[in-house]
């Protein structure tokens, strides 16, 4: 045995002596068989005994939660609540209450009250070993439940005792309290007194009554039965007692006593309030913290603080679900929820209804519970011009027909019926149905929407998740769309292949032929024939246009003349995965796999000048202690890195190839700017502003994205449309500079949505409500045109610079070195006619 071992060994058998000396005084056994029975024991349990290091190190188990960058809890995580609390913080009436309750003599034994457990030890031997409750100090109570097994066997209770003295010797009073306080299950997954508090009365220690601390106090005799939640009559019972335990020690007078006992107690759960709703971004937090740290991600106070904006997130959710019952309504009613057949009503004054009526009514409701906010009733009767209705949080609820006008009878998702005419005409009596209550219209007929959507939203500066939410509602299905959903989209995908052609050599006012085109698939021994959402054909039109446009045939021969290896190895630097890249000329119109979040981040490219940034939702992640274990470092989408002079800036000038006047990207410039990383660029600068000065068309008049710029009356967005095959998948992604985001509407079931559904009418709602928040406020922050781009003139009936002579001629943009040819000029017989430029004066033109 080590000298510590043998020192702790020794100095347990001293405080052994008055057990001793009692035993003696009592004589129910010879002193040498006592000793030898004692002393066995001790060294029987002493290894399996903690030491004082290891009392010392208590560790809580402490829940996961989940914050927004703003500070706004989204959630908690773990089977046991708690928030530990030092001792000088407990109110002393808490203390009182519990030493009153559980061990009077607390402050003056040394763990075991002799005369309690010599007590409890005969009451076993007369009770044939069978459970004797009580007998228990304070001390051996944190013993137990903190560093012992709850079984119940003399081993235990032995060990427990032994530990118990230990305990008080390496301790002092408070620490022992402290332990109790923050470690006692105390019902209702609470963990120590702050989340009973919490759970119990909504209040902080600080604010508890006498009632309260009473309340606490008792619940340790019976923590799941004695709990105000599970029986309000138990914890007032136990109460009294605490309350006149409290009153016989002194601690408190009859007034006080009388008073507390007057209190009502309450079945009401309380508890730390979630102040954000953002269920699928917390369940990517669990699963991460759970690859990170195992299990321990449930226990050890772990503190998650996520990249959302509390105020983006509600806007998001909002127009999610808004975007989607929309659709839903627009698509008529489907009927209700089951038809039941209802008890005798009997008679009844105006509205009331018979107790034992009201009592069924509950029960038959009780198999179709609120969902979303959307209330079960069910219908009593119904006529022409109204309805009674019994909704368990009204009662009897008469509904007219404004309430239902919108339900117009499903037929198909091309099709409804006629609009309703009457009441009676939705609703008949036994139908079990749902209702809403929406602002300023007060309560309507609902229904829970089939269709299902996906919205995301980041900062195209470094890739943060502002926003997400993955679908109509967590709680009924918890399939993330935002980011594990994989669909087509569309059109949407356009501006990748955009891109690509520009790379290529094509320009934004090159001529292409949008005309029937034939592609054979030797894998379906068929041939493809793309053509465009309009069914018609346009000829030649310019490159930009066919974007603004949508054209499905142009695009198709863009991508192959650019070529489909090159379009693939272009796309691919946007970090698109493979199930997004088709191997074939179907790429050019989205015929690949995505979701919303990884479209979301393709755009962001073009958001930001052509820096690929990588989305990430967390921002740093703290110990239950507060030290930070990890913050995030993303890498920033930074032009200014890359520019060979900065005159009065901060930052220093950067880095260039040897031998050439390039910039070269700055890849780590930690010992410049020590954290910053700078994202590896996609395309260039006047790629990336090319591509997303066309996508800004798109969203005014004659692009598909109109509505876009039409509801937010703004300047500065772009973005793209998307509608796939059959109308299965409708898309928007759009933009300004400070924001990116994606809105997906679409069945799980991957089922056409309608012949009148696409990204133009079904999907843009959803972004534009959201963007409407986003932007509040913000400034218009116009494209940053980089240098290398110059604007001309142009006819646009042929895309080359315009002669003097062009009638209708406009502006574009082109990057230098690709400006196309200048029409010729037309023959002039006035005053100077004898003057031509010749070819030297032309090649000295600044825009060639």
């Amino acid at each position: 045995m080590s000298e510590a071992r043998a020192y702790n060994a020794h100095s347990d058998m001293r405080s052994f002596a008055k057990i001793l000396l009692a035993l003696l005084v009592i004589g129910t056994a010879s002193v040498v068989t006592v000793v030898a029975v004692v002393i066995g024991a001790y060294y029987y349990v002493e290894p399996g005994l903690p030491q004082a290091e290891e009392l010392r190190d208590v560790r809580f188990q402490e829940p996961l939660r989940v914050y927004s960058r703003d500070g706004r809890l989204i959630q908690q995580f773990g089977t046991q609540k708690r928030t530990p609390v030092d001792y000088e913080n407990i109110p002393e009436i808490l203390i009182e209450a519990l030493v009153a309750a559980e061990d009077d003599r607390f402050f003056q034994h040394q763990g075991i009250d002799l005369l309690v457990t010599v007590r409890s030890v005969f009451n076993y031997l007369l009770s044939s070993g069978e459970r004797v409750p009580g007998g228990s100090t304070i001390t051996q109570q944190v013993a137990r439940e903190y560093f012992l097994s709850r079984d119940y066997s003399v081993g235990r209770k032995v060990k427990e005792l032994f530990l118990a003295l230990r305990i008080e010797r390496e301790l002092s009073k408070e620490e022992i309290l402290e332990l109790f306080f923050n470690t006692f299950f105390l019902g209702q997954n609470s963990y120590g007194v702050v989340a009973a508090a919490h759970t119990y009365f909504g209040k902080e220690l600080h604010e508890l009554n006498l009632s309260d601390a009473a309340i606490l106090a008792g619940i340790p005799q019976g923590p799941s039965i004695m709990n105000p939640i599970y029986s309000p009559d138990n914890a007032k019972m136990r109460r009294s007692y605490v309350l006149r335990r409290m009153r016989e020690l002194g601690y408190i007078s009859q007034a006080e006593h009388d008073e507390a006992l007057a209190v009502p107690v309450r079945a009401e759960r309380h508890g730390l309030q979630m102040e954000l709703d953002a269920p699928y971004v917390a369940e990517m937090v669990r699963a991460e913290m759970v690859r990170r740290f195992g299990d321990a991600a449930y226990t050890a106070g772990f503190k998650v603080t996520t990249t959302l904006d509390s105020r983006l997130q509600v806007a998001a959710d909002k127009a999610l679900r808004d975007t989607v019952v929309s659709y839903d309504r627009r698509h008529g009613y489907r009927g209700p929820v089951a038809r039941v057949e209802l008890p005798e009503l009997g008679a009844a004054e105006g509205d009331s209804l018979a107790p034992d009526v009201v009592e069924r009514l509950h029960e038959l409701l009780a198999d179709y519970p609120r969902l979303v906010g959307l209330e079960t009733g069910v219908v009593l009767a119904s006529g022409e011009e109204e309805a009674r209705v019994f909704l368990p949080s009204r009662g009897v609820t008469k509904v007219d027909l404004d309430v239902v006008a919108w339900a117009a009878p499903y037929i198909n998702d091309n099709a409804v019926g006629r609009r309703p005419q009457t009441v009676a005409d939705v609703l008949e009596p036994g139908d079990v149905v749902r209702f809403t209550e929406q602002e300023n219209l007060g309560l309507r007929l609902a229904q829970l929407p089939d269709v299902q959507g996906g919205f995301v939203a980041l900062d195209p500066q470094d890739g943060a998740i502002v926003a997400l939410s993955g679908g109509f509602d967590f709680y009924l299905n918890s399939f993330n769309r935002a980011v594990q959903a994989r669909r087509q989209p569309g059109s949407a995908f356009k501006p990748f292949v955009y891109s690509a052609a520009l790379e290529d050599g094509f320009t934004t006012a090159r001529l292409v032929d949008d005309a029937p085109v034939a592609i054979p698939d030797p894998a379906l021994e068929a041939v493809w024939r793309p053509e465009n959402y309009t069914n018609r054909f346009y000829g030649q039109i310019r490159f930009r246009e066919a974007l603004v446009k949508s054209l499905n045939a142009a695009t198709v021969r863009i991508i192959l003349e650019a070529g489909v290896p090159d379009t693939i190895r272009h796309v691919r630097r946007f970090g698109f995965e493979d199930s997004a890249v088709p191997r074939n000329a179907a790429l050019a119109l989205g015929a690949g796999n995505l979701s919303p979040l990884s479209l979301t981040a393709g755009y962001a490219v073009f958001a930001n000048g052509g820096f690929r940034v990588t989305p990430y939702f967390i921002d740093r992640i703290e110990d239950a202690a507060g030290s930070v274990l990890y913050r995030a470092r993303p890498a920033l989408a930074c032009s200014r890195c890359e520019q060979p002079e900065q005159p009065e800036q901060d930052v220093p000038a950067q880095k260039t190839v040897a031998g050439t006047e390039q910039p070269q990207l700055i890849d780590d410039v930690t010992d410049l700017y020590p954290g910053l990383r700078v994202a590896p660029r996609a395309i260039s600068p006047q790629n990336a502003y090319l591509v997303a000065d066309m996508l800004q068309d798109v969203v005014q008049p004659g692009g598909t994205g109109v509505a876009a710029s039409r509801e937010l009356g703004r300047a500065d967005i772009g973005g793209k449309t998307g509608t796939t095959n059959d109308n299965r998948d409708a898309w928007f992604a759009g933009f300004n500079r400070d924001i990116v985001a994606s809105a997906w509407v679409g069945f799980d079931q991957d089922r056409p949505l309608g012949a009148r559904e696409q990204g133009g009418v079904t999907a843009i709602p959803m972004w534009t409500s959201f963007m409407k928040t986003a932007l509040e406020g913000v400034p218009e922050r116009p494209l940053e045109e980089p240098p290398g781009i110059v604007e001309v003139r142009i006819n646009p009936r042929t895309g080359l610079v315009a002669s003097s002579a062009t009638a209708n001629s406009i502006f574009e943009k082109f990057r230098i070195g690709h400006v196309p040819e200048r029409e010729p000029e037309p023959a002039y017989s006035g005053p100077g006619s004898e003057y031509r430029p010749n070819e030297t004066e032309r090649a000295q033109d600044p825009l060639f």
